[in-house]
């Protein structure tokens, strides 16, 4: 079934192309980014399936026009959804910005690659994605945020086994200043350059493509918005052509307590715009695969590493079982294989993301993995997936203050803290969350069902949660 977002659909002639200028108008969406009027060129490379995966940092899901948000602008997101698969229900199983990439590029949850927390260096002995790329004949490349370095966050990542497979490299651990875009190459002199760093990024990627038009390749393009920048008073900025979002014309989500009501405004207004900067470049992305004749046989998948509170519960950033902080896009292109609009509810987490493009390009997954590979969905040689997502946090002190454990069905979500039960909500009665049932004694037998299922997930993964009263 559609959402309702994408009933609206719009798309553009290859002469709305013109980018965004400093004269932009904020008055139709046309004028604000680039976009697509067509199924991509049908003339193409064949061979092994490219794979472009493109991930912004603290997105939620509801900040889509095709996920129902009727006001932010996301025309070229839109499309992209239109030209394939919408999922519903995907998920961040560790919301936070290291422990998702660990996931990512392992296709196993962080307790066992050891990065559950932001800070930590991902192990070079793990198997990673590019690795088994690279191995099968492709060309590898990451581009934008790493946070897996475990070194500091201006700290140079020399070539090597530490850097996972990845033969083009053009990154920074984490810089979240993203007015200031810098990273390295493969010499430790540090880049710096003018601009915005996703339109800097975006750049690169073209590159890439460009170069790369001939052979397979997989390339990751991991962009910082609209993470919020390290400013208390004016945590989310978007570039002034992209200032298109007055805050008194947001609706705010019921779940946003009145005292909040002004800030969460004024700081959507930002986040909104960053979310539009990044629309553009998908548009950016999306010509230069159709100029190049080869957006026929690429993955082209966009998605957050998790998403954002901004006020929502009243609360910050993410780290928290709430779907604001849980719930992340995702969309997958691949015109050779997925038929266009499509809406899916199928659940997919994190750890599912490497399995599932490994089985679309079919090649294998290591044995140790922990995701499912989600290719016969995509694929729509089934219906049948996950019946429900696994979350594990260990905070040590950050985010809530505790480390978590929960899951969620498409029916309910459920979470545990060492001091006890947390919340426990009926998700399609109750989709923003306002009735939290976790100590209402008429649903004890809903709640005793999902801890069961958090106890099973804990032994199947290995984890070492200890559940409260146990």
């Amino acid at each position: 079934m559609e959402s309702a977002g994408m009933k609206h659909l719009k798309t553009y002639s290859r002469r709305e192309f013109v980018g965004v200028t400093a004269g932009l108008a904020a008055t139709t969406v046309g004028a604000v980014a680039c976009g697509v009027s067509k199924q991509p060129s049908m003339v193409e490379r064949k061979g092994p399936p490219n794979v472009l995966y493109v991930f912004a940092d603290q997105m939620r899901f509801s900040a889509l026009g095709c996920m129902g948000n009727g006001l932010i602008r996301t025309p070229n997101l839109d499309v992209l959804a239109g030209q394939g698969i919408l999922f519903s229900n995907a998920f961040s199983s560790s919301p936070v910005c290291s422990p998702y990439r660990s996931q990512l590029m392992t296709g196993k949850y962080s307790h066992k690659t050891g990065v559950v927390r932001n800070g930590l260096k991902l192990s070079e002995d793990e198997t990673c994605i590019a690795e088994i790329f690279k191995e099968a004949g492709y060309s590898t490349g990451y581009i934008g945020k790493w946070h897996l370095g475990g070194i500091p966050a201006t700290g140079f990542l020399p070539p090597g086994k530490a850097r996972q497979g990845w033969d083009y490299w053009a990154a920074m651990e984490n810089l979240r200043d993203y007015f200031r875009p810098r990273y390295y190459l493969d010499t430790p002199e540090l880049i710096e350059r003018e601009g915005f760093q996703p339109n800097i990024y975006t750049d690169l990627a073209i590159e890439y493509i460009k170069r790369n038009k001939e052979r397979p390749f997989c390339l990751m393009l991991s962009w910082v918005p609209p993470h919020n920048l390290p400013d208390p008073v004016h945590p989310y900025v978007s570039p002034k052509q992209f200032d298109i979002y007055k805050p008194e014309d947001i609706p705010l989500r019921p779940n946003v307590p009145p005292q909040y009501e002004v800030a969460v405004r004024t700081y959507l207004a930002g986040y909104y715009g960053l979310i539009t900067s990044l629309d553009y470049n998908i548009g950016r992305l999306m010509q230069t695969l159709d100029e190049a004749g080869i957006a026929e046989n690429t993955i082209f998948c966009f998605t957050s590493d998790h998403g954002d509170m901004v006020g929502s519960q009243g609360q910050i950033q993410k780290q928290r079982p709430w779907e604001e902080s849980i719930h992340v896009p995702f969309i997958m292109r691949y015109p050779r294989e997925i038929e266009p609009r499509q809406n899916k509810d199928a659940i997919l987490s994190s750890v599912d993301i490497m399995p599932t493009l490994l089985g679309l390009c079919n090649l294998q997954a290591p044995r140790d993995v922990q995701g499912q590979d989600l290719s016969p969905i995509v694929l729509s040689k089934t219906d049948k997936g996950p019946e429900s997502a696994y979350f594990a946090i260990q905070s040590h002190g950050a985010g809530p203050g505790w480390d978590w454990r929960g899951v969620r069905t498409k029916e309910w979500k459920y979470a545990v803290a060492p001091v006890g039960d947390w919340v426990l909500y009926n998700i399609a009665e109750d989709p923003y969350e306002l009735n939290n049932l976790a100590d209402d004694s008429r649903y004890m037998s809903e709640k005793k069902q999902l801890k069961s299922l958090v106890k099973e997930w804990i032994d199947a993964t290995g984890d070492n949660f200890p559940i409260p009263g146990d």
